[in-house]
């Protein structure tokens, strides 16, 4: 029996159950981001309650319960591509040009459907209040956070990215309670991402995670998350195909609410410095 399934049958539920599960079903795209505590406070219920009610419909813990779930969600995209080898020694070029362009596709689909709309409200609205924006990010999420630093130099916001993963750390130390940090990892488990997030939370300062729906160190350790489309496993993928365009998707959405907080002034200001450019560029 599908976990979807129990929640929507509620065999032997009780009435506070039922509302446990009502709630969950009416709020699919948003489970993956909420705390057990979140959820205690929402179903006017308590976290001891929240748990028992998870190990009632067979999950060990309210995190496996929410993976499982976001997991459950994401099977209504179903293919038949292997996010891990979307392609094969014997393929033809149209066919990996066909696999990789429903792999995109999909992959931009799943991460829409993680996207909580008052989550995003709220980063945006964190963010915009900010002059100095912080991004870390260690090797196919560094390309990702530098992408974005390029693109808001059309902003007049300062994104400080530091290009070697050690002195991303160093940068961290610095960290108070008015830095914001978008720290973006796949796995949220890397040595170099637990050090720059242990010295993010030392200052009291806020995390903003772009990172898988597992249950890592980074995500239990954001203030607020952003989800990457999860189908990759992190050792036998190919390449970071599926992640990589849903980090830049995720990020490409907070650099375009951004420069839209200063429409008019961001596009003139960026036309300006193009034009100053193609100017330079024929001296």
């Amino acid at each position: 029996m599908s976990l979807l399934y129990k929640l929507e049958y509620q065999d032997n539920f009780t009435d506070l159950e039922k509302g446990i599960a009502n709630y969950i079903l009416d709020h699919k795209d948003n489970i993956i981001d909420l705390k057990i505590t979140d959820l205690a406070e929402i179903t006017f219920t308590s976290p001891s309650t929240i748990s028992r009610f998870c190990k009632k419909i067979g999950e060990k813990s309210f995190n496996d319960f929410r993976i499982h779930f976001a997991s459950s969600v994401i099977g209504k995209y179903k293919s038949q591509i292997d996010y891990n080898r979307p392609f094969l020694n014997e393929d033809q070029p149209q066919k990996v040009i066909d696999q990789l362009g429903n792999l995109y596709e999909e992959t931009i689909e799943i991460t829409k459907s993680f996207l909580d709309i008052e989550t995003v409200n709220k980063i945006q609205e964190i963010l915009s209040k900010k002059q100095v924006i912080d991004v870390y990010g260690v090797g196919t999420s560094y390309i990702t956070a530098l992408n974005f630093e390029q693109k808001m130099m059309s902003t007049h916001y300062y994104v400080n990215l530091r290009h070697i993963p050690h002195d991303q750390s160093k940068q961290a130390v610095f960290s108070n309670k008015e830095t914001v940090s978008i720290v973006i990892s796949y796995s949220g488990e890397e040595p170099e991402i637990k050090t720059i997030v242990n010295h993010i939370k030392r200052g009291n300062g806020t995390i903003i995670a772009v990172t898988s729906i597992n249950d890592s160190y980074l995500r239990k350790n954001a203030n607020y998350c952003l989800t990457l489309c999860s189908k990759e496993n992190i050792f036998s993928k190919i390449g970071a195909y599926s992640s990589k365009v849903s980090a830049d998707y995720i990020m490409d959405i907070l650099f375009s609410l951004l420069f839209q907080s200063n429409y008019n002034i961001n596009l003139i200001e960026k036309l300006e410095r193009e034009k100053q450019y193609r100017d330079c560029s024929y001296l």
